[in-house]
């Protein structure tokens, strides 16, 4: 095998002969994308990002040290950002971190938020350090107007795993982190204004659960920094061995579910609660990015066909939640199900340059149909999720399942 990923196995059949003792591992640059002031960066987070031409979709440059002319502070960036989008161009911000996989020896991780204005201009950098970060699996973040949000996992490694299996391309990179039954994952509250920089940066205990994927983060009460809701969609339990071979009808029946979930923090007490706001498991959840960090009603997701506190399965619907933006609420779902065999991928909201309203846009997904071994675009208008695609388009190539994408309305040259 020339280039091993994080997820990628050195030996398939297990020979210890096959690749030992072989620790190189490729930066895949393949689980986001961000088009922001004419440039294009391809991102993972176990490394330093890909720079790519914007027209022709062709790499120029790889694991750049650099952003938007701003260097990185800690040498990979996040798959995952934030993006505040307003009418009025001096408000937008492109919101990204840097976090260390491995802090130097009894040192805190270096951690780096970056925020952009529209032109690419460094609008500004925090750093900060984030203590017993090592291992803790940070994918994506959340901001609001006084706080950057990280979430550490309850993971760990497995040396046992590592000496035994990784060494010798038995097992993935990924699968020697381990989750921790029983250990609370870690809320860090990192402040972004001053009003916050009084409170002071908090790590806040969470129940055990696994953070992929966030929704939003707002402030219940304007001017308060001390008190902060965070929508996510926490896996139940994450075993980073699951594979085809593992994921059988009955891994449905319980198993790593993943739902739509609210959490109410008091930054001061250090305290946090949750509850789950649908019993539909969902993943790959989007928001209008002009109420990034604010209150807000509607996410666009993935979801599942069957609606249960049990039984779930792969994500084959649309789903539209609406949710008031206040503690004890539940969701109302607009869904559309795209068939037995079409299974879809991450929707993206593309919203309308005249829209008034939350939900004045579109949204755009890629669906694989496994029956026709044919991939489609579909496009939603947003208010109407229910009523199905107002148009669709069926690429010329069946598109392999993805991650993450990004909508901009710049048209490269």
């Amino acid at each position: 095998m020339l280039y091993k990923g994080a997820f990628a196995i050195g030996n398939p059949k297990g020979d210890a002969f096959y690749n030992p003792f072989d620790f190189d591992v490729k930066n895949v640059a393949n689980t986001g994308v961000v088009d922001w002031a004419g440039e294009l960066y391809a991102l993972w987070e176990g490394g330093k990002p890909h720079k790519m031409d914007p027209t022709t979709l062709r790499t120029t440059a790889t694991e750049v040290d650099a952003v938007l002319g701003a260097a990185l502070e800690v040498p990979q960036m996040a798959a995952h950002y934030r993006v505040t989008d307003a009418d009025d161009e001096s408000k937008k911000r492109l919101i990204a971190f840097s976090i260390e996989s491995q802090a130097e020896f009894m040192q805190p991780n270096k951690c780096a938020f970056y925020e952009w204005d529209a032109s690419g201009k460094q609008a500004k950098r925090e750093t900060f350090g984030v203590p017993d970060a090592t291992f803790g699996m940070f994918h994506d973040c959340l901001v609001t107007e006084n706080w950057y949000m990280l979430l550490q996992n309850p993971t760990a490694l497995d040396p046992k795993k590592l000496l035994t299996e990784y060494m010798f391309a038995k097992c993935a990179l990924a699968e020697v982190i381990a989750f921790q039954d029983g250990k609370s994952a870690t809320l860090h509250m990192l402040p972004r204004t001053e009003a916050a920089r009084k409170i002071g940066q908090k790590a806040i205990p969470v129940d055990n659960q696994f953070f992929f994927h966030h929704v939003n983060a707002f402030e219940p009460s304007d001017g308060d920094a001390s008190k902060v809701v965070f929508d996510s969609a926490p896996w139940s339990f994450m075993d980073f061995s699951m594979n085809l071979d593992s994921v059988t009808p009955a891994f449905y029946n319980g198993g790593s579910r993943v739902e739509y979930t609210r959490f109410e923090v008091d930054v001061r007490m250090e305290t946090s609660s949750q509850a789950s706001l649908s019993n539909r498991v969902m993943e790959f959840p989007q928001v209008n990015h002009a109420y990034t960090g604010k209150k807000y009603n509607y996410v666009y997701a993935a979801g599942a066909a069957v609606k249960d506190d049990v039984m779930w399965g792969p994500n084959q619907c649309l789903v539209k939640f609406n949710t008031a933006p206040e503690v004890g609420a539940k969701a109302e779902e607009s869904v559309w199900y795209f068939g037995e065999r079409c299974f879809m991928q991450e929707p993206i909201f593309a919203r309308k340059p005249t829209g008034v309203d939350e939900d004045d846009g579109y949204v755009l997904v890629v669906v694989n149909d496994a029956g026709r071994d044919k991939s489609d675009l579909h496009v939603f208008d947003a208010k109407k999720i229910e009523d199905g695609p107002v148009a669709t388009v069926t690429l010329e190539d069946h598109l392999p399942p993805g991650l993450h994408g990004y909508w901009s309305d710049v048209v490269h040259a």
